[in-house]
């Protein structure tokens, strides 16, 4: 069952991000969050879309690059040639104030991400 949220603020799509190095020491901004004005803006995870025609993946989401890297949701797992659509009531609302990063234990994995944005 949807569960259709009153939106907080302005929903915003990435751009498809194809993972070009696997690894979690080589994580890639998925998600650049907008610079606020007087109030600090935040940002939640609402959908998620993924496909791998490279093989079987493990696609972790989160913040921070590098050594920084922290995972903001638990990984989701995808089969070759298949996609992976998770919607808002599958994701925890996690409302935070950064960009968001992803990484793949492979690499050419396509992953898109939907946000709202919070703040002004």
């Amino acid at each position: 069952m949807t569960t259709l949220l009153t939106p907080r603020g302005i929903r915003k799509n990435s751009a498809v991000i194809t993972v070009a190095a696997a690894g979690v020491a080589n994580p890639e901004n998925l998600y650049l969050q907008s610079a606020g004005g007087t109030v600090a803006r935040t940002v939640i995870l609402r959908k998620v879309w993924a496909h791998s025609a490279i093989g079987n993946v493990t696609v972790t989401i989160g913040q921070g690059l590098g050594a920084a890297f922290g995972a903001l949701f638990p990984p989701f797992y995808i089969l070759n040639g298949f996609d992976v659509h998770i919607t808002e009531d599958e994701i925890p609302e996690v409302e935070w104030n950064g960009n968001l990063t992803v990484w793949a234990d492979i690499l050419g994995v396509m992953v898109q991400v939907e946000v709202e944005e919070l703040g002004s």
